[in-house]
């Protein structure tokens, strides 16, 4: 029998991302361990918390009414434990290591996760902006922010929105060459971008919606970070196709136009990611929140 702290932590979890297997990935559990948890809850309380079908899960009417006090609870027991353990901010000290792709906005990351530290002068970032992905565990790695797949229950794991790719270009290469009538009309009469991969040396394939993809064959341009990719773009040069959290304000604003949008999908999530451990560091704790919440609220903008 679980807990029944942890078992409203499973359920709180479960709640906010509607996937049991997310929600184990979350707190670094298997997946029979949340459906065991929500099963024991559901039995102990006497009511359905969900209801799931093999397209869908979502909170019943009693569910939806029982969250926010699982939640406010939850807040407050955590409160309480934490009487005993409060940290002066000159007593949090050490290095943080923290690795992620170069993402466009990696400035902005930095200045807001920095000035979210001014209080604690002892702490020191040790930040790898790389385009390969390092091991965090072979390479003593406190954190790290990616894109992709979400990984296994070794990591604990916040997931920050979905990331897919838009096909992009600049109103005056549009206005020049007009749009493409499809995917193939794409791939031979247009100039496009590439971003290499560092770990193969190859470049990435476009793919899409449709589930086909290519090579550019003859790209006119080609970069191996995220940000000059999107400069080539922005100059009127190539069509690109790139991270659609990247050249969202760029739709918005008009200097990209945003070409065969039924062929965009997305297929990745951006996540924040740790070593599961026994016994968390105050300074690594108070990084990976802070950078979780600077995530979120840099990316996680309506389209």
């Amino acid at each position: 029998m679980l807990d029944k702290l942890d078992a409203l932590k499973i359920f709180c979890t479960a709640a906010e991302t509607l996937k049991f297997r997310e929600a184990a990935a979350t707190l670094g559990l298997a997946p029979q361990q949340i459906t065991r948890g929500i099963a024991e809850l559901e039995q102990s309380l006497g009511e359905m918390l969900f209801l799931r079908n093999t397209r869908q899960m979502k909170l019943t009417p009693f569910g939806q009414q029982f969250w926010p006090k699982a939640e406010r609870l939850l807040a407050e027991s955590e409160a309480l434990f934490s009487e005993g353990k409060r940290h002066n901010p000159q007593e949090i000290a050490g290095k943080v290591r923290i690795t992620l792709p170069p993402l466009f906005e990696n400035r902005e990351i930095i200045r807001q996760l920095l000035h979210g530290l001014a209080g604690y002068p002892e702490i020191s970032i040790e930040w790898h902006n790389a385009g390969r992905h390092l091991n965090i565990i072979d390479e003593q790695i406190d954190m790290g922010i990616r894109i992709g797949t979400v990984p296994d229950n070794r990591y604990i794991v916040k997931t920050i929105c979905p990331v897919g790719v838009n096909i992009v270009a600049s109103p005056h290469l549009v206005e020049k060459m007009g749009k493409p009538k499809n995917r193939q009309d794409l791939q031979h009469n247009y100039p496009l971008s590439a971003l290499t991969n560092s770990n193969s040396g190859r470049v990435w394939p476009w793919q899409f919606a449709d589930g086909n993809s290519f090579f550019p064959a003859n790209p006119v341009f080609i970069a191996a970070d995220i940000e000059s990719e999107l400069a080539a773009a922005l100059a009127g040069r190539t069509v690109g196709q790139l991270a659609d959290i990247s050249v969202r304000p760029y739709l918005q604003n008009g200097e990209l136009v945003n070409l065969l949008p039924e062929l965009n999908y997305q297929p990745w999530q951006l996540y924040i990611f740790r070593p599961h451990l026994p016994l968390l560091p105050a300074r690594v704790r108070l990084v990976f929140e802070q950078l979780t919440q600077i995530l979120r609220g840099q990316f996680c903008h309506p389209a």
